[in-house]
C-alpha cells in the first residue's frame, strides 16, 4: 500500500508541477516574448550544469544507501552525515567556480546569471534523498507544493513585460531555495542529533564514499548534461528564438515523462530495499510489473502528444511560436525509449549497484549526441536538435537492454504488445479531429477526453485482471 500511496503523492505533485507551466507559460511567453524566454532558458541551462556537479550522484546514491539501511538507525545516521558532508564539499567548490565563470566570461545579463546562482545555494539545503530513501514522499511533496504555488502567484503579480526577465529568474530560483530550506523543519524530527554530532567522519571512508557518489554521478551527469547541452549548443550556433522553440517543446514533452518517472522514483528505494533484504526473486517480480505498467502508460502518451501538438501549440503559446509544433512531434518519439532507459537503468542496474554499466550505456548516447549536435545545429536549428535527442535516446536504450539481457523478456509480455495496438486505435480518431484545426482549445480538450475514454475502455475490457494483479503485487 505504501508504494501506491507514495505514487499518489508523487504523481499528484507532478500533475501540479504540470499545471503550473500550463497556467504560467502562455502568460510568460506573451510578456517576455521568444527572445526573453530564450535568454532565461539559456542562463538556466548553464547554471543547471553547475548544479549537476554540485550534487554529483548524491541524490541517487543517498537514496539507495538510506533505503538499504533504514532499519539500522546508527548506520543510517552515520551514512547520512557522511553523504551530506560530501554534498557540502562539492557544492562549495562548484559555487566558487560558478562565480568565477560569471565574472570572467559573462558580460551581458550578468545580474541574471548571479541570480540563477541561487539554484546552487539551494543545493546546500537539499536532503530530499534522505526522505525518499525512507519512502517518505509525503514530506518532499508538501515542501514543493507551497513554493511552486507562491512562485506562480508572484509571476502573475510582478511580471509585466520584457524588462522583467531578471525578476522572472529571481522568482523561480528563490522558490527552489525556499522549498529546500523548509525541508529542514521536517528533518529536525527525523534525526537523533546527539548521535549525529557524536559520529566522527574518517578520511578514508569519506573519500571512498565520495568515489561511490561519483560512480552514481556519471549516469545522472550524462542525462542532465546532454539535456542542457542541447540548449547551450543550439544557443551558440543559432538564435535565442531557436532555443526558446526547443526549450518550450521540451517542457511540454517532459510532462508525460514526469508521470512515468514519478512511479520509477517511488519504486527505486523500494527495489533497493528488496535487493538488500529479500533477494532477486521478489525484485524480478517488482521490476517486471513496474515495466509493464510504465510502458502501458508511455505508449498512449506518445501517440497522444503527436496527435494534439499542431493545434495545441497555436493556442497555448500564442503568436510567434508555431515552429514549436514539429519540434514537439519529433520529441514525442523520445517518450518510449526514455521510459525503458529509466526503468531498466534505475530499477535494475542502479538499484542493484551496477551504476557502472548504466554509465557505459549513457556514455555511448551522450558522446554521439554531443558530436551530432555540434554538426547538425549549424544548419538545422531546433528541429535538428530534437532529432539528435531521439537518436541518442534510442542508442542508450539499445545499450541498456544489452546490459539487462537477463530480464528483458518482459518486453514480450502480452500487455505491452497489446498496449501498442490500443494506442494506435486511440490515435486515429483524435488525430483526425484536430488534423485541420489550429488554435482551438476546445478541440484539444475534446481530443484529451476522447483519448482517455478510448484507451481506458480498452484497458478496462481486455486488461482489467492483469492490471489488478500488477497493482496487488505492489501492496504485498
Amino acid at each position: 500500500m505504501k508504494v501506491l500511496r507514495n505514487f499518489a503523492y508523487t504523481s499528484g505533485y507532478q500533475i501540479f508541477s504540470i499545471l503550473v507551466p500550463i497556467i504560467t507559460t502562455p502568460y510568460i511567453s506573451r510578456q517576455l516574448g521568444p527572445s526573453g524566454m530564450g535568454i532565461n532558458a539559456f542562463s538556466l541551462s548553464l547554471v543547471q550544469v553547475f548544479v549537476l556537479f554540485a550534487y554529483l550522484g548524491t541524490q541517487k546514491y543517498g537514496n539507495n544507501i538510506i533505503s538499504k539501511n533504514r532499519d539500522n538507525n546508527p548506520v543510517l545516521i552515520k551514512n547520512f552525515k557522511s553523504i551530506y558532508f560530501n554534498q557540502l564539499l562539492t557544492t562549495t567548490l562548484v559555487l566558487l567556480l560558478y562565480i568565477l565563470y560569471v565574472l570572467i566570461f559573462i558580460n551581458k545579463y550578468q545580474n541574471l546569471y548571479f541570480i540563477q546562482g541561487l539554484y546552487l545555494i539551494s543545493v546546500y539545503f537539499d536532503v530530499s534523498w534522505f526522505f525518499q530513501g525512507k519512502e517518505d514522499f509525503k514530506t518532499t511533496v508538501v515542501r514543493g507544493l507551497g513554493s511552486k504555488l507562491l512562485g506562480m502567484v508572484l509571476i502573475f503579480i510582478l511580471i509585466k513585460g520584457p524588462k522583467d526577465v531578471v525578476l522572472y529568474g529571481l522568482i523561480l530560483a528563490a522558490s527552489s531555495l525556499m522549498a529546500n530550506i523548509v525541508m529542514w523543519l521536517y528533518l529536525w524530527r527525523e534525526i537523533d542529533w546527539r548521535q549525529f554530532f557524536k559520529v566522527r567522519i574518517k578520511l578514508n571512508p569519506f573519500l571512498k564514499q565520495l568515489k561511490n557518489i561519483f560512480i552514481y554521478f556519471i549516469p545522472v551527469a550524462f542525462l542532465q548534461i546532454t539535456t542542457q547541452m542541447y540548449q547551450l549548443i543550439l544557443g551558440w550556433h543559432a538564435s535565442n528564438t531557436e532555443v526558446a522553440y526547443y526549450a518550450n517543446a521540451s517542457k511540454i514533452i517532459i510532462i508525460p515523462l514526469y508521470i512515468i518517472t514519478s512511479f520509477i522514483t517511488v519504486m527505486f528505494p523500494r527495489i533497493s530495499y528488496e535487493w538488500a533484504n529479500k533477494g532477486k526473486r521478489r525484485v524480478t517480480d517488482l521490476l517486471n510489473h513496474s515495466i509493464e505498467l510504465t510502458i502501458s502508460l508511455s505508449m498512449p502518451l506518445t501517440f497522444g502528444m503527436i496527435a494534439v501538438s499542431p493545434n495545441f501549440v497555436d493556442w497555448f503559446f500564442g503568436p510567434g511560436f508555431s515552429a514549436i509544433s514539429p519540434v514537439m512531434v519529433i520529441l514525442s518519439i523520445r517518450i518510449i525509449p526514455a521510459t525503458l532507459n529509466e526503468a531498466f537503468g534505475y530499477l535494475y542496474l542502479m538499484a542493484d549497484g551496477q551504476a557502472s554499466l548504466y554509465s557505459k550505456a549513457l556514455s555511448l548516447g551522450g558522446i554521439v549526441s554531443l558530436i551530432l549536435n555540434f554538426i547538425v545545429t549549424l544548419s538545422g536549428g531546433a528541429e535538428a536538435t530534437a532529432w539528435v535527442s531521439v537518436v541518442s535516446e534510442i542508442l542508450i536504450m539499445m545499450a541498456i537492454l544489452f546490459f539487462s539481457h537477463s530480464v528483458i523478456k518482459v518486453l514480450l509480455n502480452g500487455l505491452i504488445l497489446r498496449s501498442i495496438l490500443y494506442s494506435v486505435i486511440m490515435f486515429l480518431p483524435i488525430y483526425y479531429i484536430g488534423r485541420d484545426v489550429r488554435g482551438n482549445i476546445s478541440v484539444t480538450i475534446i481530443q484529451v477526453i476522447l483519448a482517455v475514454i478510448i484507451y481506458g475502455t480498452l484497458i478496462f475490457i481486455f486488461e482489467r485482471s492483469r492490471i489488478h494483479k500488477i497493482l496487488r503485487s505492489f501492496t504485498s
